[in-house]
């Protein structure tokens, strides 16, 4: 059930939000109003006859109360109520669309045991500016106690959470309530910070041909994992030569370095990487961005 708000003389309806944009006279108003719902506004000193209603200039209706009965996009716009004389008497700006839906949150960690990362989206667009609140805390802990999920990147809909315990014996709870002017929701997402590990792919990849049809490829961890003597990465090689349904994998090691051999000569190979936690908690990475070298027929 939605909320209803009244604001000086505006009459509103359910699904209705409305506030001034000005304290100048004649006022403007914001009207905020969820697809589908009905709304009624009465005009300022328009209890006389003659009283018109005009939608981005053009005259609607002469009534003291304009009424608009299950509201679609097509009715966003400007509504100014004049005098018989056609003096302005008041503005009403109103803007049409959603409540927030409850966000879907995804979370990993490529930056283990420093932080992890959640981002959400809504699965339908509200429309409506609309703003986030994110917080964690540990099951056992109080409301109150609940840390602010810090903004990460340029993005509204992504946060860092910091200083998370490793091998904890309870769930981390993230918390996310999307808000805009006709209403807010909330999802609470649990993660356990190993299940959640996710290294992003590894770097500087380089390959270079030796003698006897081999190929000697190398690569660095991701810059993001913070502790790579601590906390090791295993890699898995991947390469084919053209067609992906050649590919072959090599089983994951921890030297970042590998010769691959037995190859064919005149043929161009494609090599990737990919990395994961060295205990094989969480994920592995995606896979780097393809390289190739071909062998020599002599």
């Amino acid at each position: 059930m939605c909320l209803i708000y009244v604001f000086g003389v505006l009459a509103i309806t359910s699904g209705v939000f409305s506030q001034d944009t000005t304290t100048l006279l004649p006022k403007i108003r914001d009207l905020f109003v969820a697809v589908g719902s009905s709304v009624k506004i009465p005009c300022t000193d328009g209890e006389e006859k003659g009283v018109e209603w005009r939608f981005n200039s053009s005259v609607l209706v002469s009534s003291p109360v304009l009424s608009i009965q299950n509201s679609s996009l097509k009715d966003q716009g400007i509504y100014t109520c004049h005098q018989p004389n056609g003096d302005l008497i008041q503005t009403v700006s109103l803007h049409l669309g959603y409540p927030p839906s409850p966000p879907d949150v995804h979370c990993w960690s490529p930056s283990y045991p420093k932080r992890a990362i959640c981002s959400w989206t809504l699965s339908q667009d509200p429309i409506l500016p609309t703003h986030y609140v994110a917080t964690y805390r540990s099951v056992s802990e109080s409301l109150s106690s609940a840390r602010q999920c810090q903004k990460w990147g340029e993005q509204d809909t992504q946060c860092a959470l910091e200083e998370l315990e490793i091998f904890a014996s309870e769930p981390t709870l993230v918390n996310i309530t999307a808000i805009n002017a006709l209403g807010s929701t909330t999802r609470i997402w649990p993660i356990i910070f190993e299940q959640i590990v996710k290294p992003d792919p590894p770097v500087n990849v380089s390959v270079m041909v030796m003698p006897g049809r081999k190929l000697s490829v190398q690569w660095g961890p991701p810059p993001t994992w913070p502790d790579p003597v601590n906390f090791l990465l295993k890699y898995t090689v991947k390469f084919h030569w053209g067609k992906p349904e050649t590919a072959r994998t090599l089983s994951p090691y921890e030297s970042n370095k590998r010769v691959l051999s037995g190859l064919v000569a005149g043929r161009t190979y494609y090599i990737q990487i990919s990395a994961k936690d060295s205990l094989d908690d969480g994920q592995s990475s995606d896979w780097s961005a393809p390289i190739n070298a071909t062998i020599p027929i002599n």
